[in-house]
């Protein structure tokens, strides 16, 4: 009896935005040709806006976790966004983790052959609330940042500027 080997799989957590999606499909991409299984995990409010793009696309698996966030025609703000990925979302990665969603449980003959497992989890940096899940789950995680490497740079610098007085804390101007 042949056994089909199962890719390994990477889940990517993207920060729900276009600038920040679509460079993650880039990056997913990128891992299916290098032997990956790419699996992108949205909100729910964004996986119904992007679902029908992904229909015929059998590189990519695109799912969806549970937000809070109900309207599907809301607009919604940074705020509200971030309330539902720091709020709802860790719990539901939490279970795909661990396997407890149905669609990522594998049978014993593709886990003990290898492959199917999950390897690793890229975080965009902006959701860094699925960091401390990947790491109480003990799956390795990486980094990504979609934007260009300077503006990483001036976003780690802040507690320096601050602490150092060149800027304040509460966005006003400091006088040196």
């Amino acid at each position: 009896m042949k056994c089909l080997q199962k890719k390994p799989r990477m889940i990517l957590v993207p920060y729900p935005a276009q600038g920040h999606v679509t460079p993650m499909l880039h990056l997913a991409t990128s891992l299916y040709d290098r032997g990956f299984e790419p699996i992108i995990v949205v909100p729910a409010f964004i996986y119904r806006r992007i679902v029908s793009k992904f229909e015929n696309n059998e590189k990519i698996i695109l799912m969806s976790i549970p937000d809070g966030l109900d309207d599907e025609n809301q607009v919604y703000d940074f705020f509200s966004i971030n309330y539902s990925m720091e709020n709802h979302m860790p719990v539901h990665l939490d279970k795909l983790l661990i396997g407890s969603s149905s669609s990522l449980q594998e049978d014993a003959d593709a886990a003990a052959a290898g492959g199917g497992l999950i390897v690793c989890l890229i975080v965009d940096l902006l959701a860094s609330w699925a960091i401390d899940v990947a790491v109480r789950r003990r799956v390795p995680v990486a980094g990504f940042w979609p934007a260009m490497f300077a503006t990483y740079k001036l976003i780690t610098a802040i507690p320096d500027m601050i602490r150092h007085g060149y800027i304040s804390e509460f966005g006003k101007f400091v006088i040196i």
